[in-house]
């Protein structure tokens, strides 16, 4: 039983007690027909005088007055908080309600709803993968001169080179690659025809107007080469081949003090570059900046220890600085390697 249902049955308990002490106390003050109250079972008359009620044997008419009974009340403190009339069932039964009832749910304000995404069962479909793109023939070739000349069979990669030409003379990549592998066998001529054929396919091809500024200074058309290097530095100002032509350039010409800017930034953008740091090393000596031209050669032997050209360089260096032993030196050094 309850906690509530035990303290109504104590309350019920006491109602009891309580009206059956005042129904025998009306019993005791209800007069009888002659104007004498009872008394258990005897009379009692105006004098106090007891009277035996079964002497005679006839029981007097007793008058009943009807007691207002008070309906049974719990005081709103016995209530608990959360009571409904639903708990008059059991707990279970209104927890049942609560939770099937589906006003709850279909009622409760927007905020409360909870939205649940449909998970779609379509299938979904898969990009196939895109088929590899056989290279071309000219292709082909192209890369099988590029490995040739890596490999140092120049005279292969150029035959090679020709091929591709033959089946694609658009091929601006392979043509200025000849170009640049007839420039290092002295065909200055030849490599500029097949550079002027790359520009009137690709007008403005920075790397194929470096290259021909380059064979140009190689021809002593300095001027010429001059236009086709600035055309490329206007556009690209931190173009590191084009900035070490130009300074090779204006060296040829003896322009010792214009070169100097060029080949600097060349070093800047790419201070690996050996033969950067040897031209350097000759335009300073020219100006007669010695410290600095020596520290350009050694730089440069440093990158490229066996190149007799800067070690005769740096040779020359030391005779003007008056360290004949030190220039000696590097003179023995230079021949060694020339004549190996």
């Amino acid at each position: 039983m309850s906690h509530f249902g035990r303290r109504r049955r104590r309350a019920r308990r006491r109602f009891g007690t309580e009206l059956a002490g005042r129904i025998a106390a009306l019993h005791a003050a209800t007069p009888t027909a002659n104007g004498h109250g009872t008394n258990g079972g005897a009379t009692t008359n105006g004098n106090g005088a007891h009277h035996d009620t079964t002497t005679n044997g006839a029981a007097p008419a007793v008058e009943l007055v009807t007691a207002r009974i008070l309906p049974f009340e719990i005081s709103s403190e016995e209530l608990p908080t959360a009571m409904t009339p639903s708990m008059s069932a059991s707990p279970m039964t209104a927890i049942a309600r609560q939770v099937d009832a589906p006003s709850l749910i279909e009622h409760a304000p927007p905020a409360v709803r909870h939205h649940v995404p449909e998970l779609s069962t379509a299938p979904v479909e898969v990009a196939p993968e895109p088929a590899p793109v056989e290279p071309s023939a000219d292709e082909v070739l192209f890369r099988a001169a590029r490995e040739a000349n890596a490999a140092g069979d120049v005279r292969r990669a150029m035959g090679i080179y020709r091929e591709v030409l033959s089946l694609n003379p658009r091929h601006v990549r392979a043509r200025n690659n000849l170009a640049l592998l007839l420039e290092q066998q002295g065909e200055h001529d030849e490599a500029l025809e097949e550079l002027d054929y790359c520009l009137s396919v690709e007008a403005g091809n920075p790397q194929v107007l470096v290259n021909r500024g380059a064979v140009l200074g190689s021809l002593a058309r300095y001027k010429e080469a001059d236009r086709d290097l600035r055309t490329v530095l206007q556009a690209e100002p931190d173009n590191i081949e084009a900035h070490f032509n130009i300074g090779m350039v204006f060296s040829r010409r003896g322009l010792w003090t214009q070169a100097v800017p060029h080949l600097r930034r060349a070093i800047e953008l790419d201070p690996g570059r050996a033969m950067a740091y040897y031209y350097l090393g000759e335009a300073l000596n020219k100006i007669d900046d010695l410290p600095g031209a020596l520290q350009a050669f050694q730089r440069a032997s440093e990158l490229r220890p066996n190149s007799a050209k800067v070690l005769c360089g740096m040779g020359i260096v030391f005779d003007r600085m008056n360290r004949p032993d030190e220039a000696a030196q590097m003179y023995r050094r230079s021949r060694d390697i020339t004549n190996r």
